[in-house]
């Protein structure tokens, strides 16, 4: 049912924004957004300050690395053309990750530190390169989101300009629209509300707030099966 497919990309943002702010708010360094995860670790060193630099850093090898084992699960043999078997196995990591991040906070806090960092991080790789492999709608990448919807508003706008031509040939010459150009807003909407909703979760209840973003991920796995492959014009474009 195309409703699957539609609905899974929003509950991974929905995962990805509330790991991002959960993290940020216990160790002020992102997981998912490693663009300014980047950002941080670059103005930590012109500081000179070793701790934040070192959990930064310690972020983005991690998301590296669970990237890779992400890339490896979903492109295992046999995989077909249907999206379930190609995903899952990546998204059942995903949901272990951060499930062990959960008992690790819990058991260990405040001490869990670079540990909780990288479990966070390897986790939204996981994500990214299963994302990737569909070649969906970013669900970590916002700003390469953000440009793919203004880009396809504008695409699609002109589409419907030239749906009435002179000739045919300007319509067969025109560059195809993105057929669905607000999802991508929807995607920014769930995940700017996701990490408020996951922010204010967690300073009223601590660590407990990441039983949203396991849920969201629970969630996708048990709708996944079923959901058809779809290939969309504008994944490849969200992750450039």
């Amino acid at each position: 049912m195309r409703w699957r497919s539609e609905i899974s990309p929003l509950l991974l943002t929905l995962a990805a924004a509330g790991v991002d702010a959960i993290v940020i708010l216990g160790f002020n360094v992102l997981t998912a957004a490693q663009t300014g995860n980047t950002v941080l670790l670059a103005v930590a060193v012109a500081r000179g300050d070793a701790e934040t630099g070192s959990s930064a850093a310690v972020s983005v090898a991690a998301f590296v690395a669970g990237a890779i084992v992400g890339e490896l699960l979903c492109r295992r043999p046999g995989s077909g053309r249907r999206r379930a078997p190609v995903i899952l196995p990546a998204l059942l990591i995903e949901m272990l990750l951060l499930i062990a991040l959960l008992l690790l906070w819990l058991l260990t806090e405040p001490a869990a530190g670079r540990s909780a960092i990288a479990l966070a991080a390897s986790a939204m790789g996981i994500q990214s390169a299963a994302v990737l492999r569909l070649q969906g709608p970013s669900t970590t990448y916002i700003t390469g989101m953000l440009a793919t919807f203004s880009t396809g508003y504008v695409r699609w706008i002109r589409a419907g300009r030239v749906r009435r031509p002179r000739s045919r040939s300007a319509e067969s010459n025109a560059e195809p629209p993105d057929r669905l150009p607000w999802r991508n807003s929807l995607i920014w909407v769930v995940y700017l509300s996701g990490a408020i909703a996951c922010g204010i979760l967690f300073l009223r209840s601590g660590v407990l707030a990441l039983l949203v973003p396991i849920a969201a991920i629970c969630a996708v796995i048990a709708i996944e099966p079923s959901a058809p492959a779809a290939e969309t014009g504008d994944g490849a474009r969200n992750h450039r």
